[in-house]
């Protein structure tokens, strides 16, 4: 991705950040995904729970593997490098819903519902907000939201959140980072700066396996 994509992200966002913070952050997620040599257990990348299986919303062949390796590896990188309570990335494999690709710390929500009723999805969850907007969402305080209405559910702990949505270069919303943190404003300049270039080194693979999706559907 060029550094014009990456400026015109961040105008679009409405953010000031350093260009060059936010490119060498995407540059190490891109390497890390193109030189990353590690053996991941197929059941780590392909989950299965009470909750949901990932094969049953994308159906599983050795490119959607090496795809989820590269992404898993990817989160990983940037989870050591920033550490925080939560992570995952997220893929908006139809405009209804959102399904976890991969996760860091504690669990969450495999799936999340991104329409249906616009208000209620939005005070229910960050990740489905950016989804079905398009723009980044920060909460500083998610206690002060609660109080305020801006959000609701018993889910949302006190700390901060941050969602920034995967686009394609066109504006289409291919998935989301979601991140949650125990601390208020935890997501400084230079947490927002590693996460935005991870969320813009995702746009490939995650273009990818929607495109394998369309390909086998």
């Amino acid at each position: 991705m060029s550094a014009e994509l990456i400026q015109d992200y961040l105008q679009t966002q409405g953010l000031k950040l350093p260009l060059e913070a936010v490119q060498i952050a995407m540059l190490t997620a891109g390497s890390v995904m193109a030189g990353g040599r590690a053996e991941i257990e197929p059941e780590i990348l392909w989950y299965r729970d009470t909750e949901a299986a990932l094969a049953d919303h994308l159906p599983r062949t050795e490119a959607r593997h090496a795809l989820l390796r590269q992404i898993f590896m990817a989160l990983d990188s940037a989870y050591s490098a920033s550490p925080c309570r939560s992570a995952a990335v997220y893929l908006l494999p139809a405009p209804g819903k959102l399904v976890q690709l991969t996760a860091q710390g504690e669990p969450l929500e495999k799936l999340l519902p991104a329409e249906q009723d616009l208000e209620a999805v939005q005070i229910a969850h960050l990740a489905a907000r950016s989804a079905q907007t398009g723009w980044l969402n920060q909460i500083h305080n998610v206690a002060q939201w609660l109080q305020n209405g801006d959000f609701a559910g018993s889910r949302h702990r006190p700390g901060s959140q941050l969602a920034v949505p995967v686009c394609a270069p066109n504006g289409r919303v291919l998935g989301v980072v979601y991140l949650e943190h125990g601390q208020t404003d935890a997501f400084d300049e230079s947490a927002q700066s590693r996460w935005i270039g991870l969320a813009l080194a995702l746009a490939e693979p995650l273009a990818a396996l929607l495109q394998e999706e369309s390909e086998t559907s």
